[in-house]
């Protein structure tokens, strides 16, 4: 395709040869690359840079790219994408797609590309970005946020209406007010239910941490936690597979795996990204892109429990109370806190 030749060639003018071959490795596949033929000049054409957690991660890049994949058929675009193995290659990755002039839209995923794009966006005043899971400021961006802490509510209630010791777990990639929410969230919602539900928190301290989870989520199963819910992003791989191993419930974040562990996972948290990358990439084709941030959550359906694939049985009077929680959400007559403080003295109104 003539996009993808083009981009070549900025990247082999653009990047250190290293990065050329990193990039040849990872962020063009085999059904990307050049076939000969030549692109429509009306296709438009979209530049994805994945979260250095890479694909495969069973979650959120994952989802991007799946979503990328059906709007590529469904929608007539063309896309090249980015893998990046670190976070200090956002940046150059970022400003090459930009130097290259291909490309529609930029999309970035994870708010770890922040100040990259805050470097970068303010250099190409013509190039329309996304980012997504951050807030960045910018005439040429459009930000999309979710709120995180209505999952963590309905994890919440899930946990304390099936628990018999009265406490659940939470762990965080990292103590920051991103991974936060869940925390805030599970810790209202167990409340909700019942005050006296505790809620385990801690940290794994890095976004792939797949065996620090697994060890943060025993240590937490030892000590009574009998469901334990993250935003851990793949280090959820190894609360997963912990709870499938020594029995306890666990809710996944960012992509549905209950299928994996369909005893003991009992629903999967889902951000729906694919669907606001579309939402952006149809405004392009119809002139409508604006800049600005938009927040998304259980109102706009953007936000929801997955139970397709789960075989764990959840009692009849524990759905009652999830499906009322969600009603009361999307009216607003429940609004979830979004930070650990204000959670463990909020009361629902």
């Amino acid at each position: 395709m003539k996009f993808t030749a083009n981009l070549k060639k900025w990247l082999a003018l653009m990047l250190s040869a290293c990065m050329v071959l990193a990039l040849a490795a990872c962020g063009q596949p085999a059904d990307k690359q050049d076939n000969g033929g030549e692109a429509d000049s009306d296709t438009t054409k979209i530049a994805v840079v994945f979260a250095s957690s890479g694909l495969g991660d069973k979650s959120f890049n994952d989802a991007l790219y799946n979503g990328m994949e059906e709007a590529e058929s469904s929608m007539g675009i063309q896309w090249v994408y980015s893998e990046p193995k670190d976070d200090a290659e956002y940046e150059g990755l970022i400003s090459g797609y930009a130097d290259s002039g291909d490309c529609d839209l930029i999309i970035c995923l994870g708010g770890s590309q922040s100040s990259s794009l805050e470097n970068v966006a303010p250099n190409y005043p013509e190039q329309k970005f996304v980012i997504l899971d951050a807030a960045v400021e910018g005439d040429n961006i459009r930000s999309y946020t979710w709120r995180d802490q209505e999952l963590g509510f309905l994890a919440g209630v899930l946990g304390a209406g099936l628990s018999d010791t009265n406490k659940l777990g939470f762990i965080g990639a990292h103590d920051i007010p991103l991974c936060n929410l869940g925390a805030a969230g599970m810790i209202a919602g167990a409340h909700y239910v019942n005050p006296d539900c505790e809620v385990l928190v801690d940290y794994a301290n890095g976004w792939v941490e797949v065996n620090g989870c697994y060890e943060l989520a025993t240590s937490m199963s030892e000590q009574g936690a009998s469901l334990i819910y993250h935003t851990a992003s793949a280090g959820g791989l190894g609360i997963l597979n912990a709870g499938k191993e020594k029995g306890f419930l666990t809710i996944f974040f960012d992509g549905n795996l209950n299928s994996d562990a369909p005893q003991t996972n009992i629903a999967s948290a889902i951000r729906d990204f694919p669907a606001c990358a579309k939402e952006a990439i149809q405004d392009v084709i119809d002139g409508k892109f604006t800049a600005g941030s938009i927040e998304k959550g259980i109102a706009e359906s953007s936000l929801y429990l997955d139970f397709d694939g789960s075989e764990y049985q959840i009692p009849a009077e524990v759905m009652d109370k999830y499906n009322a929680a969600v009603e009361a959400i999307k009216s607003g007559s429940i609004v979830v806190p979004g930070s650990i403080e204000e959670a463990k003295v909020w009361k629902a109104a």
